[in-house]
């Protein structure tokens, strides 16, 4: 028997029970009592209640984990991170989380992204522009980054500031609807700035920056009925932190694909058209997962074989010149190359690239030379990872779609032998091409900006219809190789003489009637042609160019006497005057 004491009548009372049970009442009383969980308990029930967006239950685990070491930093960014996902946000909580964990682990973008959008929706723009200048300075400026220091300038009512930012976000590539976004917004800035003259001149040329004209917008304009608040209301992309950081920290591939050789051509692909065409595949299954590379060009297949699906490493495929009944399904059937990052298609006679080849987002080189094409969809922009595009010899295509700006990995383009009448402004965004074959064309212009190439170091746009060379040419400064032959060029700007490392340069038959003296400022230069011009004297200075060896000129105008000074000044120079048109052949099988 046990005897328990009755407090409410303080006598005793006898209870009816056996000594064992009591002692399992006392044990299940105890652990019926909230334990404290461990760290790894803590860990497991944190990570399942991410896993299933408890962001509630998250919450409470993150307050218990602060509370036992308030001095370590990631707790208070997962904290934050909860907080966000909770409606309504306590933003307050959000700011105050992220800036103690700001304040121990310095320069994080993603913290200070967050922190921004919290600022900016609590309405303390100035602390958001901070956040997004700082994310700038760590990251680089991008259209994304740009897009939002001018959204926070609007909304702050800093519209010079976003004029100009937006003004900068325009120069960037983007999607038509991202575009036209920032466009309108420039718009707005202008008006709300008191440049309402501004505002109306950017409206009308809605058309000319490839937007659809807006008469509405025109006339709330003349009317002066913009109200800023039904237009500052601005929505955050609904985005991941992965995909953020994806946006910010996007790196191209360390591809080789001129294999630290010449620029004028992609060395790999030359090295890969001397691999061994092969017919039958199941004579190599045998070593299928040290193969890297296959050459199944002209071997008379109408689809993939299905052994090439057991080369799981295959990185480089040639299937030109074949007949194949369903390019479409070749195109699905190559998703199942993982690894893929290679691809010809040369001589397939394809009228149109298969809507989807730009499915294959890992391709980093893609050659269609010698087809049909007549067009290419804007689609292109979606291949970011394009190192290598060639579509030479397509003596229809008469444009590159205006997506290729997208192309920012872009290391080598190739349009000779094309109809194409442009070289458009939004090559001049592909910041990493080094080498631009568009000899043999139709193109009349150049981009103004073509200057921003400052990686370029080959240009070949001969055999085209060009009269003037943009003022921007002279900050090309990587550029060694510029072939401007065969052209209707008049004269040189003068910044043409800051091109210091140009080692070969190509200006025959032009239109020269006067030597384009911007040449002598070639300090670095090796070979110079320029026969079949007008102009009847070479300046000796040409003779003191300290690395000039090889100069063609004029057989037919320029004197034995005008030579003579000119080898007498430099004995080493070889000015070619007899047999140049053999000679010019030579150079142009070698260049």
């Amino acid at each position: 028997m046990i005897f328990l004491y009755n407090s409410n009548n303080n006598r005793s009372i006898k209870y009816s029970i056996t000594r064992k049970t009591f002692y399992l009442l006392i044990i299940l009383a105890l652990f019926s009592c909230k334990q404290p969980l461990s760290n790894e308990q803590l860990e497991e029930k944190y990570e399942l209640a991410i896993k299933n967006k408890d962001w509630q239950n998250a919450l409470e685990l993150l307050n218990e984990v602060i509370s036992r070491n308030p001095e370590n930093g990631s707790p208070y960014f997962s904290r934050a991170f909860a907080r966000t996902n909770i409606t309504p946000q306590d933003l307050e909580k959000i700011i105050a989380d992220l800036n103690k964990y700001l304040e121990i682990i310095k320069d994080d973008e993603k913290a200070l992204y967050l922190r921004f959008q919290a600022f900016f929706k609590n309405k303390q723009y100035q602390k958001a522009l901070n956040d997004i200048d700082s994310i700038i300075t760590l990251k680089g400026k991008n259209p994304f980054l740009l897009s939002w220091k001018a959204n926070c300038a609007f909304a702050a009512k800093k519209f010079e500031l976003a004029i100009s930012t937006y003004a900068e976000r325009l120069k960037s590539p983007g999607n038509y609807e991202d575009l036209q976004n920032n466009y309108y917004y420039l718009i707005f800035s202008k008006y709300f700035s008191g440049d309402k003259e501004g505002a109306l001149w950017d409206t009308g040329f809605l058309e000319t920056r490839g937007f659809k004209k807006n008469k509405d917008l025109m006339k709330t304009i003349i009317d002066d009925k913009l109200i800023f608040e039904e237009i500052s209301n601005f929505q955050f992309p609904k985005i991941t932190l992965s995909q953020f950081d994806q946006i910010i920290n996007y790196h191209c591939s360390d591809l080789d694909i001129f294999l630290g050789k010449n620029y004028f051509r992609s060395e790999l692909l030359e090295k890969l058209s001397h691999i061994e065409r092969i017919e039958d595949l199941s004579r190599i299954l045998n070593k299928k997962e040290e193969i890297f590379a296959l050459n199944l060009s002209y071997t008379n297949i109408k689809k993939l074989p299905p052994e090439i699906f057991q080369f799981i490493n295959l990185q480089a495929l040639n299937i030109s010149g074949n007949k194949f009944s369903d390019i479409e399904n070749v195109i699905s059937d190559l998703k199942r190359l993982p690894n893929l990052k290679i691809l010809q298609l040369n001589r397939l006679k394809l009228k149109k690239l298969p809507e989807n080849i730009y499915t294959l987002s890992n391709l980093e080189v893609l050659d269609v030379a010698g087809n049909y094409l007549k067009e290419i969809d804007e689609k292109l922009g979606q291949l970011t990872k394009l190192k290598l595009l060639s579509v030479s010899s397509n003596n229809k295509l008469q444009n590159l779609p205006k997506s290729i700006s997208n192309l920012k990995c872009l290391e080598l383009l190739d349009i000779s032998g094309t109809w194409i009448s442009e070289l458009s402004e939004e090559i001049a965004q592909c910041s990493e091409l080094k080498s631009i074959s568009a000899n043999a064309c139709k193109i009349r212009t150049l981009p103004k900006d073509i200057g921003n190439l400052v990686n370029l170091k080959y240009l070949n746009l001969g055999y085209n219809k060009i009269e003037t060379i943009p003022l921007s040419i002279g900050k090309l400064i990587s550029l060694e190789h510029l072939s401007l032959g065969s052209n209707e060029i008049l004269n040189l700007p003068s910044e043409f003489s800051n091109l210091k490392n140009l080692n070969f340069c190509s200006l025959d038959f032009n239109r020269f009637k006067n030597f384009p003296i911007e040449t002598l400022d070639l300090q670095n230069i090796r070979t110079l042609w320029v026969h079949n011009n007008s102009f009847k004297s070479i300046p000796i200075e040409v003779a003191k160019l300290p690395k000039l060896t090889h100069l063609l000129i004029d057989h037919e105008i320029i004197t034995n006497k005008n030579i003579e000074i000119l080898k007498k000044e430099n004995t080493d120079l070889r000015v070619i005057k007899e047999d140049s048109q053999k000679y010019v052949k030579g150079l142009k099988r070698k260049n």
